[in-house]
Order: structure tokens, then sequence, then C-alpha cells
């Protein structure tokens, strides 16, 4: 059972306070995106507006529905997925063509290093490790493609990203479709949106033991040899009721994460929707200069 405390009605306000966007006028647009050369369906694609919050991410036969008003019709959808080569369309004339093929392309393979005495021998855990069901994080979601993240520092260069663990408080029996990804930072720190992972990793809330306790992902097969920090992120690709609205609710009712307050280290990031744009979270000076932690880490070697 949880524990009340002022914290949680604290911080579940600061991460969803912004998702409550007029819907007023929106349409839907209803399309499929496949791959050129074969017409198979792209899985989880993203479909989205960069940088204003109108974007979803397609299902697993690559249907999507994208919900716009008439003031993105001369907006251009950005179209993408690993592995392809993304797409950018006006919208307006997505609504004449919503069936779009995607290009595939090489993906570079990671880096093969000769491994030098000493090296990724010690076994550490980045980020932060909280299991509080006191101070918890609720996921901002306007739709498919919403995504809550970390930044993980390294300590020392290079190192082996082998495990990320998410700290996630979802106990219902309606399975949840959720992609890792580990993004590239800019220079001035903030999130790029490149991605340093090389697959889809596709993980599920029911393959939890009883549909409990944390999100475990093996990254070992993706060889992540990293000489940088990166923003480690949780996005909600799939699942939970039929009804857009209903399922975006429900999300925001039930799915937390466990989460923590400190002076030190970098407050979390999010956005709302596919291509959104990245919002940095800070209690600031709501709590003395305290920043708030969402309970995501990865196991390294270094």
């Amino acid at each position: 059972m949880r524990v009340a405390s002022p914290f949680k009605t604290v911080v579940f306000f600061l991460l969803t306070m912004l998702t409550f966007g007029s819907t007023a006028q929106a349409q839907t647009l209803v399309g499929t995106i496949r791959e050129a050369s074969t017409s198979q369906p792209v899985p989880y694609a993203n479909i989205g507006i960069p940088g204003k919050d109108v974007g979803t991410v397609a299902d697993a036969q690559g249907h999507y529905q994208l919900s716009y008003t008439a003031a993105n019709l001369a907006d251009t959808v950005r179209l993408s997925s690993i592995g392809y080569e993304p797409r950018r369309v006006l919208l307006r004339e997505l609504l004449a063509k919503p069936d779009v093929v995607l290009a595939s392309v090489a993906v570079a393979l990671a880096d093969v290093r000769v491994q030098a005495p000493g090296l990724f021998k010690r076994r550490l855990t980045l980020g932060n490790t909280s299991h509080s069901e006191v101070i918890i994080a609720g996921m901002a979601a306007e739709g498919h493609g919403a995504e809550v993240g970390v930044i993980i520092s390294l300590r020392h260069q290079p190192t082996k990203v082998q495990q990320a663990r998410f700290n996630l408080l979802y106990t219902d029996s309606t399975d949840l479709t959720f992609r890792v990804n580990l993004y590239r930072l800019l220079p001035d720190g903030q999130p790029s949106n490149e991605k340093l992972n090389r697959r889809d990793i596709i993980v599920h809330s029911n393959s939890r033991p009883n549909h409990a306790g944390p999100l475990v992902v093996d990254l070992t097969p993706d060889n992540l040899v990293l000489d940088e920090d990166f923003l480690l992120t949780l996005e909600w690709v799939a699942g939970g009721t039929a009804h857009k609205f209903q399922e975006v609710h429900e999300l925001r009712k039930n799915v937390y994460f466990s989460a923590a307050l400190g002076y030190f280290g970098q407050p979390p990031y999010i956005r709302k929707t596919s291509q959104g744009k990245w919002e940095k979270m800070s209690l600031g000076a709501r709590l003395a200069g305290m920043q708030f932690k969402v309970g995501f880490n990865v196991t390294a070697l270094d």
C-alpha cells in the first residue's frame, strides 16, 4: 500500500500539469507505414510534428492515427524508425496520401574494440536506484510516443552498458508496450533526437513476474560501448484501452515510477508525444533547490 505524502501530489502535478492541451476541433488522420522494397509494415514507427507535441506511434502492423488541427496543416510531419531513412512530409500532403513507405538504410554496427588489460572490469550502477512508493512520478502523456528520461553520467570512458532498469509502479494485468531509447546529448547538454541504440528495444509490462516490480532490460546483445553521457528513456508505444482519450487517461492514472529528491544531478526530461519537444522538469525553488529524480538506472562496466 502506498503511503500518502505531500511530495506525491506535488511531483505528479509537476509532471502532468502541461499535458492537458486543447483538443478543440481536433481531427484524425489514419494511415499505414510500410517498408519500401517489401511492402511489409514498419512496426512502432514515430510520426509527429517536431517540437509541437502533435504526434503518435504506429502499431505493430504499421497502422497509425494522428490527431491534428487546422493550425497544423502547413507544418511538416516527420516519420522515422531505426533502420530507415526518415521522411518529412507536409501535413496537407500526408492527408492526401496517408500511406507512406520508408526506405531501409544500413545501420552502423557497434564499434568492435580491442579490450585492453583492466578494461571493463569494474561493475557499477549509474543513475537513480529509488524504489520509493511514497515519492513517485506520473508519466506525462498526450499520446503514444510519450517519454520519460534521465541523463546517465559516465564516471569513466569508455563504459559498456549491459542492463537498463526502470522502477515501474504498475500492477495492472493490461499489458503496456514500451521502447527503451538511448539518446545522444547536444553540446549544450540538451537531448537530441539521435539514438545511440541501433535497434528497437521493445519491452512489455507483463514480462515482469506477477506483473510487478522493475522493468529490467538486457542490453548485452547491443554491445553498447559509450564515450559520452546520454539520455536513457522509456517511451510508451502501445497498450491500454481501445479509445484514445480513455487510454491516455488510464495511463496517467495508473502508471507511476519510483522517484527521489536530492541536491545533486540533473532533473528528468519528458516529452508528451512522439517527436515532441523535450522539457526539463525541476522542483527548483519549490523545494529549496532540490532536484527531482526518477528511478531509472543502468548496470555498466568501466
